[in-house]
């Protein structure tokens, strides 16, 4: 179900000196907003046919279902918003011809933990047999509701020394996805896929598995900047000069939005009754 493009505008040219394409969100539209990602979100966690069917088989009611599913940790919500957010940006608007979008918060096995590996793993798959023109996406999302806290203690990496910043944490997640971690996604993916019975699914996500791959496939990795816009000249002033040519095959997407904490803690308060 389509519904966040009207939501949210390019913008190109504000962030251009950085490399960065901004998705400006409508605040005059926030409770339309909310009212329309109710079910798309409720569906990341289960599925409306899912959900009838455990209500019949066990004679419980559908907001006791997808209560027990939903986070309940601050963190974890943050999280999980800007995770589902970013799949629904994806899929909607930025990747569009993707046509295989695992819900990974479906698979949690803990639902106050963040979902394994890669924040949000999205694959375009031709209808007969592995093409070249095949690809997979990444988006790790970061959420910041606040301004910069101070430096990273972090001594081995990038990091070390540096003012925090939600873009660094962004592009290095990012750049783990390309290195390595994308990869580690898929084999939890088709792990937890036999463990459920879901065959569909691992079928069509083998084919991006090592060393099953026979054909190559394009890559692409992406870092997702959630601000609160209140914080954006923060966030901004602590961004490194060298941050992207350090890291250019990161593309690097920022969603600033008004009053960001309260837009999601009203989301998740009525999830439940949808």
């Amino acid at each position: 179900m389509a519904f966040i493009d009207k939501y949210f505008t390019e913008d190109k040219t504000t962030y251009s000196a950085y490399g960065i394409t901004a998705y400006v969100f409508n605040d005059a539209l926030s409770a339309q907003f909310i009212n329309d990602c109710l079910v798309p979100f409720r569906e990341a966690y289960i599925k409306e046919e899912k959900l009838v069917q455990i209500v019949n088989d066990f004679n419980t009611t559908r907001q006791q279902e997808i209560q027990e599913r939903l986070p309940k940790s601050t963190a974890v919500v943050a999280g999980d918003f800007g995770e589902i957010l970013t799949y629904y940006l994806a899929t909607q608007v930025w990747q569009t011809d993707v046509n295989v979008c695992p819900m990974k918060w479906r698979l949690k096995d803990k639902k106050d933990a963040a979902s394994h590996y890669s924040d949000v793993i999205l694959f375009k798959l031709g209808e007969n047999g592995p093409l070249i023109d095949d690809a997979m996406y990444s988006f790790e999302a970061k959420v910041r509701s606040t301004g910069p806290a101070g430096n990273y203690k972090v001594e081995s990496d990038y990091k070390s020394g540096k003012p925090e910043c939600v873009f660094i944490d962004a592009v290095m997640d990012a750049e783990k996805d390309r290195v390595s971690r994308a990869a580690e996604t898929i084999n939890y993916l088709l792990v937890r896929y036999k463990d459920l019975g879901l065959k569909e699914e691992y079928d069509k996500i083998f084919r991006f598995a090592n060393p099953y791959c026979t054909v190559s496939y394009h890559k692409e990795h992406s870092a997702v900047a959630i601000i609160d816009s209140a914080y954006t000249a923060q966030q901004f002033s602590k961004l490194p000069p060298d941050l992207f040519a350090n890291f250019p095959e990161i593309r690097v997407l920022f969603v600033p939005i008004k009053d960001l904490k309260l837009l999601y803690e009203r989301v998740y308060a009525q999830l439940s009754n949808t």
